[in-house]
């Protein structure tokens, strides 16, 4: 790189440390903890296989201070760190589930069922869909698991930290309900979804692959009227609902932006720091962590920096600041850790 990236990891760090407790003789600070835990996201490494490497800070210390953690100082986190974005005046955003597979006790409340019989942990997310962005998610549960209230409490968070308009909303078919419609219509947000082909849209489907049926169509859901949209892509007809003015073409190059966000966002999950435990928060940390993290690069895309070698600077800014602050030597090999 020629030109020097400013990658200032200290407010994160600073942050961090606030959610920490540690006494005043003991060995490992409150700075310990978070340039542990962003180092092991940096690596997407555990916290377990972090500590066999260096015989620092295990990972039970790490996870009791993370347990202390609440769900609400999570989401905090994310808000604090994200109202320094400087977004556009208008802006495209995206809301969708993010499941993970989740292999313990099915009977956890925090477990969800999903397609396919599998069982899952479920967070929803809000992301900026140019620059990709994460903006906020929170844990998702069998009781909160209210999609209106959901979205609600995504957007009213937005608003409280952004001064951006809301140009329009990428929501996934998951979301296709009449009350999710009724609230997104009742509050004037301009919205693109996919349909689920149920009994009722299926036939419509089928009609329009007839040429039987025009390509934009009114359609009663619920209380409200919305516009059903139909296009023909590699021989399968797409269908989406929106209350916009927009064409079929128009509508699914718009929505192509939310595939294509998930796509960017695969690569949130190489910030992750991986541990061994089932807790449903300490994932959620991680999940947020790595939301963050993912922004710093994306923040930097305008170098054309790979996230490797983003990786590879903001580890060297990391040790850097860690090794000052503790006055050690760093060990060169393949990670750049702190001596014991």
């Amino acid at each position: 790189m020629k030109k020097r990236l400013n990658l200032n990891i200290n407010p994160l760090v600073a942050l961090l440390t606030t959610f920490f407790v540690c006494g005043k003789n003991a060995v490992y600070k409150t700075k310990d903890f978070a340039y542990r835990l962003i180092q092991s996201a940096i690596e997407n490494q555990s916290l377990e296989a972090m500590f066999k490497l260096t015989g620092y800070i295990s990972a039970d210390r790490v996870l009791d201070k993370i347990h202390r953690i609440t769900n609400e100082e999570i989401n905090k986190l994310a808000e604090k760190v994200n109202r320094n974005l400087k977004l556009p005046k208008k802006v495209i955003l995206a809301i969708d589930f993010n499941d993970k597979e989740y292999y313990g006790d099915k009977n956890h409340p925090w477990v969800m069922g999903s397609k396919g019989g599998r069982y899952v942990r479920r967070v929803i997310e809000l992301s900026l869909v140019k620059q990709a962005l994460f903006i906020n998610a929170f844990l998702v549960n069998q009781l909160t698991n209210n999609k209106v209230k959901l979205i609600r409490q995504l957007i009213d968070g937005f608003y409280r930290l952004f001064d951006s308009k809301l140009e329009l909303l990428l929501v996934d078919r998951a979301f296709f309900t009449k009350a999710v419609i009724a609230y997104l219509i009742e509050n004037r947000i301009k919205f693109i979804m996919p349909v689920i082909k149920n009994k009722a849209i299926l036939p419509l489907a089928e009609q329009f692959r007839r040429e039987w049926l025009p390509d934009k169509i009114e359609y009663e859901f619920g209380k409200y009227k919305i516009n059903l949209l139909f296009l023909k892509v590699n021989g399968e007809v797409l269908v989406y609902a929106t209350n916009t003015k927009y064409s079929p073409l128009k509508a699914h190059f718009l929505y192509r932006k939310r595939w294509q966000i998930e796509t960017n966002f695969r690569e949130q999950n190489n910030f992750t720091f991986k541990t061994q435990t089932t807790d449903f928060s300490v994932r959620y940390f991680a999940f947020v962590l790595a939301g963050l993290l993912f922004n710093l690069w994306q923040l930097e895309r305008k170098w054309r920096i790979e996230s490797y070698l983003f990786k590879q600077k903001l580890l060297f800014e990391l040790i850097g600041l860690w090794k000052g602050w503790k006055k050690k030597n760093v060990i060169n090999s393949i990670y750049y850790l702190p001596v014991t």
